[in-house]
Order: C-alpha cells, then sequence, then structure tokens
C-alpha cells in the first residue's frame, strides 16, 4: 500500500513540474520613462526701475507681463518614487511695461530646467510630486533697438503637479513650477542697463505619455 501511496505521489509530483515548466510567467514591463507636452502660460513677479535722467522723465520701474507658450518636459523614474525630467519649450514672449503702461518693448527668454521630483502618492490612476531644481535662463531677442542683451544665468527652481493617468499609457496633467531668476538688461548706453527680477511662475497643462 504505502509503495502505491508514494507512486501516486511521485507521479503527481511530476505532472505539476511538467505543468508548471509550461507556464511561462508574464513579466510586466515598467514603463519607466515619460514625455509631457502641453501649453504653459508664464507669470513673471517681475521688478527692475530704469534709471532715466529727471529731464527724461525720471526713474521708471519696469514690469513684464504675462505670455502663453507651449512646453515638453521629458524624464524617467529612478523608482516609484523618485523621477528625473528635463524641461523646455518655446521661448515666451513677454511685453515690457513703464510705470504699469505698455511700451512698445517685447522681450524674449527662454528656460531650460532639470528637475528631481518626490511622487506623494504614485499609483494606476493618480500620481502627485513634488520637487526642485535647476534652471538655466537663455535671452534670444527683443523689439528696442536700443537694448543689446539680457544676462542668461541659473536660476533655482520649485516644482509640484498631479497627473489622472486613464490608462497605463496615457494621461493628463497640470505642473506648476516657480523660478527665482534675475536678469541684466544691457542697452548700448551702459549708463541705462538695470538688473530685472522676473521671478516667473510657469503653469503647464497637457498630455502625459509613458512609454
Amino acid at each position: 500500500m504505502k509503495k502505491f501511496l508514494a507512486a501516486g505521489a511521485s507521479i503527481c509530483a511530476m505532472s505539476v513540474a511538467a505543468h508548471a515548466a509550461d507556464v511561462v510567467p508574464v513579466v510586466m514591463d515598467p514603463k519607466d520613462w515619460f514625455v509631457k507636452i502641453g501649453g504653459s502660460y508664464v507669470m513673471p513677479n517681475s521688478n527692475g526701475t530704469l534709471a532715466l535722467p529727471l529731464r527724461a522723465g525720471g526713474p521708471q520701474t519696469i514690469t513684464a507681463g504675462n505670455a502663453f507658450t507651449g512646453s515638453i518636459e521629458a524624464g524617467r523614474f529612478l523608482n516609484n518614487r523618485f523621477s528625473l525630467s528635463l524641461t523646455a519649450g518655446i521661448p515666451p514672449t513677454h511685453e515690457i511695461f513703464l510705470n504699469g503702461v505698455d511700451s512698445g518693448t517685447t522681450l524674449t527668454m527662454g528656460a531650460f530646467a532639470l528637475d528631481g521630483q518626490f511622487h506623494l502618492v504614485n499609483n494606476d490612476k493618480f500620481d502627485a510630486y513634488v520637487g526642485g531644481g535647476l534652471a538655466y535662463n537663455v535671452y534670444f531677442s527683443t523689439t528696442n533697438p536700443q537694448i543689446t542683451s539680457a544676462s542668461n544665468g541659473f536660476a533655482p527652481v520649485l516644482q509640484a503637479g498631479v497627473e489622472y493617468k486613464a490608462n497605463d499609457t496615457f494621461g493628463l496633467f497640470v505642473d506648476v513650477k516657480k523660478e527665482f531668476f534675475t536678469t541684466t538688461i544691457n542697452f548700448i548706453n551702459p549708463a541705462l542697463s538695470f538688473q530685472e527680477q522676473l521671478d516667473p511662475l510657469v503653469v503647464t497643462a497637457g498630455v502625459a505619455v509613458h512609454f
């Protein structure tokens, strides 16, 4: 009887092993990379003073207007909690105001930002994150022939955002970045050159793709 039981157990074990060998385990390929494309509204918290002589009106308060542009952010998850990304976009063009009045001058500057994110929530439906990093700001052009350039430079950035995931590939997101940057506006006449605090708040909404 024991021999029959042992033989039966051996046959069962062989059957289970053969069946297990036929089953190929399914390993989900994690989609570590992501691209976010959207429209960005850039709102400078700007302030500067153009030191004109009294005969020309005296000191003028200079501010930059808001602007709409497009941006793209590409990044990679290091794990479920941490990710890195690089953001770039079409350089926005800002109207320049003197004492609150449109001066007819525009200034075009763009930025590239390298950020790290900590994901507070990251599941199959929602992703909420905070982060920060470093941006490099680049001057492109101005419509004022008296201005020769604006200085480029690095600046710290804070970031926060949320994403709703429609599925494992596509999602909708809202992202907010706050940059702290001051540039120098250089004139043909060096005596007129001044520092302009820009410190833009950038709100972006669009589509996220994971792959």
